[in-house]
This record gives C-alpha cells, structure tokens and sequence, in this order.
C-alpha cells in the first residue's frame, strides 16, 4: 500500500475506533475491583464485604446545633426554635424517599421492622427462650418467682410500649421470647446512655464503593438537609461518616490524578519532543500515533474485562512516554543520517521488535503479581506498544514523508560515553566494589506490610469519622467471628458455641460487646433441646402458682394463664431469611461463598484474648480486615519480587534466542539489574519502607533499561553516539512521562513514578559503563 493511503487509512480509521472505544468502554470507580484480589477464599470474603457488606454501606449522620450564639444570630423568626429530635424525625421522614436509601432511623430506637420481627418470634417462644436452657431453666422456672414476674408483665402492659408487649403476651406471657432479645435492647439502651437525639443511621443500596451512586446519595441527603434546615433557621449542623462517605473522596481524589496525570504527561512528552527535534510536524504526528496506541489499549482492555477502571487509564497514561520511544529512536537516526523514515524503520526494527517484546514482558508479568489492577494494566500495556510498534513500522515513515527533522543534540551525552571508555578499569572496579557493598545492605530493607499506609491521605476525614462515632455506641465493622460450615444447622451450632464463647468472654472484660445471631437464626438442635426444657419446667403446680400471681397483680387469668406449648415445627433460617429479618441480618449472613458463612460482630476487644478464647472452636475464627489485608500486601510483595525474577528471565531468553551469545545477553541485563540492585540498597540505607509497588516499579524499569542495552549493543546505525542519543532521548521521555505520576495524591502513582524514574536513570548511565562503546 501506498504512503498516501497509509496515511489516509490511518487518519480515517482514528476517530471510527476512538468512537467504538468510547461506545464500548464502561469505566469503572470502583476502589475495591482494583485493589481486592479475589484469589483465595478470604480474599472473595474480603472483597464482597468491602464491596455490599451491610455495615459498609451504613452511614453514621450526626445532627447538632451550632452554638447558642450562632442559632440566635440564623434564627429569624419570632418562633422558639425547634428540638433537635423533632428536626432528626424530619429529616428521616425526608430522607426515607430517596430511592438510594434502604432504611434510615434514629440511633437510639430500633427500625419498625426490627419491632415486628421479634413480635413474630412469640409462637416459638418455647423453642427460643435461652442460648443455655440447662443452666438458665431454674432461674426462669422458679415458681416463687412468678408473682414477680406477673407484677413485671403489669408494668410493661402499662408503659409506652404496652401495645408491642400486648400483642407478645397473647401467645407468650411469660415473655420468654423476649430474653434473646435483651442484648437488642441493651444496644439501644447504651446508645440512649449517649445522648444524642440526632444520631441517625442510614442504610444505603448501593455498594459502599460504588462512589457514582454514593456521590449523588450524599448530594441529596445534603440538599434535603440544606433544605429543613432553612426552613428552622439555619440552627443546625450536618456531620457524616462511614465508608461511603471515604469511598467518594478517594474517588475524588483519583479522578483528578487521572485528569493531571493525563494532560502533565502528555505536555511534558510534547515539550521533550520539540526541544529534540524542533518540530511541530512530526510532533502532531507522534502525538497522533501515541493517541491511536492509547485508544487501542483501552478498547483491548475494555473488550477482555467488563469494566475498565479509572486508575487503569491514568497508569496508562504513562505509557505516553513508552509509545513514543520507538518513533524517536527513527527520529534520532534520521535527522543525524539523514536518512528517510522508511530506511531507518527498516534498519532498527530488528532491535524496536527485541525493544518491545521485553517492555511487554515486564508488562505482562504485572498480570500474575497478584494485584487485580495490575492485570488491566497488563492487557493494556500489551495491546499498546504492539499496537505503537505495528503504527511505527507501517504508518509512520507515511506520516513523517514531509517532515523535517533537525538534529537532535543533547549535551553531555557524548562526554559521558568519552569518560567511560576513557576511566573503564577505575569505574569498574568502583563499579564492583558498590556492588558487594550493596549486596551487604540488602538485609535492611525494611518491608512495608500495612497496607492502609498505601491509601490516600485522609486525615481530616478520619477526624471528622471519629468525631461522628463518639455518638454510637461501638461495634467495629472491620473485624467479627468468622463461622463456616457445609450447612445451615452445622453453622447455627458452631455459631451458638461461639456467642457462649463470647458472652464468657465479655464478663471477663475481654469483650465490650457483639451482635450475635442468637434469637434470630436458632439450630434445630437448641430449639429442640429449648423446647424439651420448657416442658419439664411446665409443671400443673408452675401454672398454678403462674394464675396466682396474675391474681394478685390484677392481670386477666382467663386471657394470660393459659401457658401454651410452642410452636409445633422448629423456626427454619428459610423462614427466617423470607422474612424482614433478612434486613436485620444482611450484613452477618455472607453470600456468594460455597456451604454456610456467618459473621458475629464484635464491639471493642482485646484481639489476642478473643483469639484465645476462641481456640477449639471447629469452622470459628476470629478475622480482622486489616490483618487481611495486610496479608494481601505481603503476598503480593512476595509475588512481585518472583514475578521480577521471572520477568529477568524470560527476558534474557528471547534475547539470547535473537543473539545466540551468552556474553551479550548478560551485558544488556547488566545495566537494569545493576540499578535495581543499587536502588533497593539505597532504600535500605535510608529506611525507607519498602512495597510491592516499589518492586513493581523497578520491573517496568527492568523491562525499559533492557531496551538499552539492546540498543547500545546492537548498535545498527553503526554510529555509538547516535545510538546513544536516541537512548538519552527516549529516557527522557519515559522520566517526563512516568514523573507525571508523582504528582498523583494517590500513594500508588508517587510509589511508581519514583521507582521506574529511578530504575531508568541509573540504566541508561549505566550503559556505557558496563557494554564497551561498540566501534562505528
């Protein structure tokens, strides 16, 4: 095909695939999806609670007023202002419209739901009355205690909630089915202990990392807020807290590293451009070939994965820099040999090809370190410099055919060449010496292990977060009794062995609290053993004694003194699971994993105390998710670091299988070994904290500074120094690129700009320390 068609193709071609890229493409904002891997069981736990665990996506709002001074000030209106409950009641009642709200009520009252449920719990009252009905029977048995208890019964017909009780006592007087309950009860009695009418807990749809969804859930409970507010005179404060609200702010966060990322890189690569070859021309046609590889690396990623996610594009930004190398090393040799684009593609593909097929493995390995993210970013690293290789060696000879190009010099390079050649045995020797030295520091490096060091900064936001949940009573999301088994009954034993656990556990001071199971979801096994409990104590002198004591305290015996037997058939976690009760259990009963999983939460404790007390439980375990997590970030930095070794390795094959020469196969690793040695040291020296996206970083550097070492050693120009040149050039352009990233808030870019700025730099000095200048 001809050059003018080559050219027209492309430039016809570029707009109908950037339009299928954008048809197709579905972004993805989703935290989780990027940094959760779901490779083992514990990581899918991880992940499905990160992403619609019921307390992940609850938020904490707090309604106070602003000082006396300020309200007097806001409020204008002769009216004395309103309470803080009355202005919670109507915001619930606003807020309880929105589409994006499951439930919302107020903190120190249970949701109306939670009240029917445990009212349609008194038929089974005799199934469920007690987790240890052995040891509680003679307690709640004892017939000089009934006149108490029927004295009790009185008083609980008389106070507000005398209508709920009524409808419980019709079936279970003696209120057995509401000693489960108690826990409940105190929950609500120790959050009113803390006095603040306007906590509020609202239960979101959405996945808590979904921040679209989020970010317009939060846009209207402020606007409804806004709202009342104005209308009470401006005398109250809204504060919120809970994972969604931290979802929508590191989601904040990252789409501005994109967008600065994208458009600093892709100006920083065009200004390297032009101050090498002082060239508008070629410049708007690289630029249109970087374009094409970028668009053609999303569309691959977009058509392998369902979503693609937007740190994938801002890290693909990068390889702005990585696509342009190839066109520039054309370039480089020819403006300085005057010769045509076509000749000089010609004569360098064999080294672009080696060039490329190694960045590609350096890419490609990041798909198996473990990192979910990463294996988008492999895909598209992949599909993007095959697709800038294959424009460089047919399109852009066509594209560059009217383009002038001046000589690109830059000074410095050719002096550096000279004092290698000129110093060789003295820097080799320094050069030995730094190695063992280097090996010698290697034992220091300090690993990063906690993972929460790697989010982004939100300190103000923490505060903020711990402010709110000084009104809650405490139970922590993050960590809670893990329960697995093959089945449902299985599950529901293991877990009532765990609550007794626990209950123990809590009057030792271990544990401040927990929400539990139990009376909700009950094994056959205790129901039975409830039930067989319940008969022996209901003996004819126990009713007896039982309509005595409604006697005395002026109670109905005809309607009350009937004690009746308990529900024929056992209450089965199908039933339970029909019911509203789902709701109130959501976030305990873990779905999508094989058998039974379920969750105890825990309040404050003492983690190695609860682990103890656990010990011996079958199928319990005590699971933290930033331990987890924690753990993922081990395994992942162990993952790198093989992945490294690997990457080095499949590299030196297909060189030696190009060269045939063991000798150079070695020199052209050297230099990219050499300086991934160097800088690991120095981070050891330094104490610096090391992760695995500093290893990640130096294995992009390896599979750059390798094309180097191809280029220097192949030399096919036959001119060192052009060689060289082109080299320094395209470090500049992956240093102008890659540095792009260290503007990013979001640890991760930072992390990755300074490992491969870095690992590229000292490479590319390295190279003609370490390869013999090759003669012209």
């Amino acid at each position: 095909m001809s050059f003018v068609w080559r050219k027209r193709w492309f430039v016809l071609l570029l707009p109908l695939l950037l339009a299928i890229t954008f048809w197709h493409i579905k972004v993805e904002t989703d935290l989780n999806a990027f940094f959760t891997a779901t490779d083992d069981e514990d990581s899918r736990l991880l992940a499905g609670l990160l992403k619609s665990g019921e307390l992940s996506r609850r938020y904490l709002l707090v309604i106070e007023k602003t000082d006396p001074a300020t309200a007097a000030s806001l409020s204008n209106t002769g009216d004395p202002p309103i309470s803080v409950a009355t202005f919670s009641t109507r915001l619930v009642n606003q807020l309880a419209k929105l589409d994006e709200v499951e439930q919302i009520w107020p903190a120190d009252q249970p949701p109306r739901d939670w009240v029917d449920a445990v009212a349609s719990y008194a038929p089974h009252h005799a199934r469920i009355f007690s987790l240890n009905p052995e040891a509680e029977a003679p307690e709640l048995f004892e017939p000089t205690q009934l006149e108490a208890k029927a004295d009790g019964l009185k008083q609980a017909l008389l106070s507000p909630q005398g209508g709920f009780v009524k409808t419980i006592a019709k079936q279970d007087p003696l209120l057995l089915s509401l000693n489960g309950f108690k826990a409940l009860q105190g929950q609500f009695q120790q959050q009113a202990k803390l006095g603040s009418g306007g906590a509020l807990i609202l239960q979101s749809r959405p996945a808590a990392l979904d921040s679209e969804a989020q970010t317009r859930l939060q846009t209207a409970i402020r606007a409804n807020f806004a709202s009342l507010n104005a209308e009470a005179g401006g005398i109250f404060k809204l504060s919120m807290a809970g994972v969604p609200v931290f979802s929508v702010a590191a989601q904040s966060e990252i789409s501005q590293d994109v967008t600065l990322v994208s458009v600093v890189s892709s100006l920083a690569v065009a200004l390297v451009f032009l101050f090498l070859f002082h060239s508008f021309s070629a410049l708007h046609w690289v630029m249109m070939v970087q374009g094409a590889s970028f668009v053609i690396g999303t569309l691959a990623t977009a058509l392998v994965f369902p979503q693609v996610h937007s740190l994938t594009l801002a890290l693909g930004a990068s390889l702005i820099g990585i696509s342009s190398d190839y066109p520039i090393h054309v370039m480089v040799h020819c403006a300085k040999h005057r010769n045509t684009p076509l000749s000089a593609v010609r004569l360098l593909w064999p080294s672009l090809l080696m060039g490329g097929l190694t960045t590609v493995i350096g890419y490609g390995a990041l798909g198996f370190t473990g990192f979910p993210g990463f294996e988008q970013i492999a895909v598209f690293a992949v599909a993007s410099i095959a697709a800038s290789l294959g424009l460089t060696r047919w399109v852009l000879p066509a594209l560059l055919t009217n383009s002038a190009l001046h000589s690109a010099h830059l000074p410095g390079i050719a002096a550096w060449v000279d004092f290698c050649g000129r110093y060789r045995k003295v820097l080799l020797g320094l050069f030995a010496l730094s190695v063992v030295l280097a090996g010698l520091c290697l034992p220091q490096i300090r690993w990063m292990d906690d993972m929460q060091k790697l989010a982004v900064d939100m300190d103000v936001l923490k505060q903020q977060d711990a402010a709110v949940r000084s009104h809650f009573s405490s139970i922590e999301p993050g960590r809670f009794v893990l329960i697995q088994a093959d089945d449902w009954e299985t599950a529901l034993q293991r877990s009532e062995a765990a609550e007794r656990r626990l209950q123990s556990l809590r009057q030792d001071g271990v544990l401040g609290e927990y929400h539990g199971l139990f009376p909700w979801l009950v094994s056959a096994q205790l129901q039975t053993q409830n039930h067989k409990v319940y008969q022996q104590g209901l003996t004819p002198e126990f009713q007896q004694a039982w309509q005595a004591g409604l006697a005395k305290a002026g109670l109905s015996v005809e309607k009350l003194g009937s004690l009746s037997s308990a529900a024929p058939e056992p209450l089965l976690p199908a039933q339970v699971m029909e019911s509203s009760v789902r709701h109130i259990l959501s976030g305990q009963i873990v779905n999508g994993q094989t058998g039974v999983m379920l969750t105890l939460w825990l309040g404050e404790h003492d983690p190695e105390k609860l682990i103890a007390g656990l010990a011996g439980l079958e199928g319990t375990r005590y699971f933290s998710q930033k331990d987890q997590l924690d753990h993922l970030a081990s395994k992942y930095r162990d993952r790198s670091l093989v992945m490294l070794g690997i990457g080095i390795g499949v590299m030196a094959l297909f060189i030696w299988l190009q060269q045939r020469d063991l000798r150079k196969v070695l020199l052209t690793l050297l230099p990219s070994m050499a300086s991934v040695l160097f800088i690991f040291a120095t981070w050891a020296l330094m104490g610096e904290e090391v992760s695995f996206l500093h290893v990640i970083g130096l294995l992009l550097s390896v599979s750059l500074c390798v094309d180097y070492g191809i280029f220097f050693i192949e030399n096919r120009g036959k001119d060192a120094d052009v060689t060289y040149h082109a080299i320094a050039s395209s470090t500049l352009t992956t240093i102008a690129s890659f540095g792009a990233l260290g503007l990013g808030k979001t640890p991760t870019l930072p992390i990755l700009a300074l490992s491969v700025s870095l690992g590229v730099t000292l490479g590319f000095l390295l190279c003609p320390l370490l390869i013999q200048k090759p003669k012209n």
